[in-house]
């Protein structure tokens, strides 16, 4: 397995954020698996089970786009919807 190629958009690099495979295993171990799939269509029960599979490429992945001051592309697509609350009678 390669690792990805990012392409810097800026020269601006976020180097002082620590990114450790401990603190990503942590935040994989506390997702609730009764959440719904992201965008990505990986359920966090799925997440939670290869979790100790992933965590080492995600926590390079991170590293990488933090050093080189890029996102990958997927990372930043989002579905979103709108939660209509309750209308308030404000007379």
């Amino acid at each position: 397995m390669s690792t990805p190629v990012l392409k810097p958009l800026c020269d601006a690099k976020l180097v002082d954020i620590e990114v450790s495979v401990d603190i990503i295993m942590k935040k994989l171990s506390s997702l609730k698996e009764d959440k719904a799939a992201g965008y990505d269509n990986l359920s966090p029960r799925l997440l939670k089970v290869i979790a100790v599979e992933i965590v080492y490429p995600v926590a390079m992945i991170f590293r990488k786009s933090l050093d080189s001051g890029s996102v990958p592309r997927d990372w930043r697509t989002a579905n979103v919807s709108l939660l209509f609350k309750k209308e308030v009678d404000i007379r």
